[in-house]
């Protein structure tokens, strides 16, 4: 399957944004950056889609586990969240400047 270029930027964004949602202080002007398009970008979803983006990239295990479990925590169809990972991953690569 084909995954754009920036989708494992927007994994390692998300990753570390996930873990540190409210963080003050960043080492580079860069992991600022790169926090601040995740935040924004997540301003234009609902707040259980927020919730789910959230445990998706929190969880410790691949991507396709992470989404499997959210899905049934969240008791929504697994294709639901597959189908908004992308959408997801394009609008933070555009508020970071990567498209």
């Amino acid at each position: 399957m084909y995954k754009p270029f920036y989708s494992q930027c927007v994994l390692h964004f998300m990753r570390f944004y996930s873990r540190y949602p409210d963080l003050t202080h960043f080492k580079s002007e860069a992991d600022k950056t790169n926090w601040f398009s995740c935040k924004n970008a997540l301003k234009h979803y609902s707040d259980r889609d927020k919730q789910m983006l959230m445990k998706v990239y929190a969880g410790r295990d691949t991507l396709a586990d992470n989404v499997y479990e959210t899905a049934i925590k969240f008791n929504t169809n697994i294709d639901d969240i597959w189908d908004m990972l992308p959408d997801f991953e394009r609008l933070v690569a555009k508020k970071r400047g990567l498209i």
